[in-house]
């Protein structure tokens, strides 16, 4: 995936057909999914270590963990 600063239209896009872009917005579709999955994966874990550290409640959110 290229980095959003140096991003350029494909020269050939309009000569690879439909099914080439077709495939080329399923694969960018992909990517930005993984992407917002992992971002919440990221988000998770640091909740879970919040609360299990103590973090959380010193905030005032009294939430236990169902794991040791």
């Amino acid at each position: 995936m290229p980095t959003l600063a140096f991003r350029r239209r494909d020269p050939w896009w309009g000569l690879e057909g439909p099914a080439a872009r077709r495939k080329h917005r399923y694969e960018r579709f992909v990517s930005s999914l993984a992407f917002i999955a992992s971002i919440g994966a990221l988000f998770g874990a640091g909740w879970v270590w919040a609360i299990h550290l103590g973090f959380a409640a010193m905030l005032g959110i009294h939430a236990t963990l169902a794991i040791g």
